[in-house]
């Protein structure tokens, strides 16, 4: 039940006042610090802030003071507002250091934000515009075509593909449209592992871009689609590789706040989410990858805020990369929890790809210091962007998922 002092039309806010009333403005959550054996680790753990500067666009504490500010009415909904409200990527950083109560509910008051931005009429980024229409039609952000979601697949692996599989891979918008080369490298180690999967014709977007971007009104119908999928397969669990959907398979239909939406999407939804990372991680473990190669490279290694912060898996990809043979794993200065983001998650990579792409920069350039050859990940939003910035800065760095090291390293098991 909403606050009596607060504005009731924000319906979604004022189901939160009480959690926005317990930040103290302290400003813990504006950088990153540990104190470690040797050092402190002092750096900006915000890329909005790191990038506008200003007190507002900084952390959790200025965006929780402008929801205090609109519930009260002392301010309004303006074009200014919805500006510092859509360059967050949603990255979490501000909540790994935050020491309050109201920390668990950063996240979702952020989006809440966005979802009343929506309702009061403000300028929403045209980068966002642009495809919630398509989205609602060909059910991706790509303004592609639903039809040619599995047109990555070659004939000669589809056609061997069963109609259901203990496995389901929910391969995502950006592995289907995009970044191709992580969705075949993905469906080629799992069909050369023996493991039994299938991909669905009718997946849909996992409803990520809709509930971090405020779009609730559209998210329920897509959840309710795909909620369907692990049954028509008659699949015991769903395994993704992107970051994005399996925070939203596995938190979002199947929690209610503050991580998931499952009272906005109502799904009856309760299946085994697991990453593609973490079934590797398993495989390994229990000997049942066998490597005919090696790769003689130093790596380090980019934690997708959706896997960690968002999910809280950071073992599971170090573990992997520690048992390839010839491999080196340097970690970059901030890592893990303190991870600087890639700059593409929340919609700020449709919305201002100039300034995701900038802050893309800045996450390579940490990686370069590394001295690493080879910079990974496991989520293909964080690829895009990383590789879009290699590019861009000239770097000789190499993008790579860690399915793409392993897929032709790893010996096929004989059928």
């Amino acid at each position: 039940m909403a606050h009596p002092l607060v504005r009731r039309e924000l319906t979604e806010l004022a189901k939160l006042f009480d959690k926005i009333s317990m930040c103290t403005h302290c400003g813990n959550c504006k950088y990153f610090y540990e104190y470690g054996a040797l050092e402190n680790l002092a750096a900006p753990g915000c890329p909005q802030g790191d990038k506008f500067l200003f007190d507002a666009y900084m952390g959790s504490r200025g965006k929780i003071a402008l929801a205090k500010g609109l519930l009260s009415g002392r301010i309004d909904f303006t074009d200014t507002v919805s500006h510092v409200l859509f360059t967050c990527t949603t990255c979490a950083a501000c909540r790994s250091m935050c020491e309050t109560d109201v920390r668990d509910y950063i996240i979702r008051i952020f989006e809440a934000l966005r979802y009343e931005a929506w309702r009061a009429g403000v300028e929403i980024p045209a980068g966002i515009k642009r495809w919630r229409a398509h989205i609602a039609v060909e059910r991706n952000p790509y303004m592609e075509k639903h039809a040619e979601r599995t047109a990555w697949i070659p004939r000669e692996i589809k056609e061997k593909l069963p109609k259901k599989a203990r496995y389901l891979y929910f391969v995502g918008c950006t592995s289907s449209y995009r970044q191709k080369n992580i969705a075949l490298a993905t469906l080629k180690l799992l069909v050369n592992l023996g493991i039994d999967v299938t991909v669905s014709e009718d997946e849909w977007c996992c409803g990520s871009p809709l509930l971090r971007t405020g779009q609730w009104d559209l998210a329920k119908e897509f959840a309710e689609h795909n909620a369907q999928l692990m049954e028509e397969h008659g699949a015991e669990a769903i395994i993704t590789t992107c970051a994005g959907c399996y925070r939203t398979l596995s938190k979002d239909y199947q929690e209610g706040p503050p991580d998931g939406y499952k009272d906005i999407l109502g799904v009856g939804f309760s299946g085994k989410v697991i990453h593609t990372i973490q079934l590797l991680e398993e495989l390994i473990k229990k000997g049942e990858i066998e490597f005919v190669g090696s790769f003689d490279k130093v790596v380090t290694y980019h934690d997708p805020c959706h896997l960690g912060r968002h999910a809280g898996v950071y073992d599971s990809p170090r573990s992997v990369l520690n048992a390839i043979p010839g491999l080196k794993l340097i970690e970059m200065k901030r890592a893990r929890q303190y991870s600087f983001c890639c700059g593409a998650g929340g919609g700020v990579r449709g919305a201002f790809p100039e300034y995701s792409l900038e802050t893309a920069a800045k996450r390579v350039r940490e990686a370069e210091a590394t001295g690493a050859e080879v910079l990974t990940s496991v989520c293909p939003f964080c690829w895009r962007n990383l590789s879009d910035a290699i590019q861009m800065i000239g770097s000789k760095m190499k993008m790579m998922d860690i399915t793409e090291i392993l897929v032709d390293i790893v010996k096929p098991r004989s059928k």
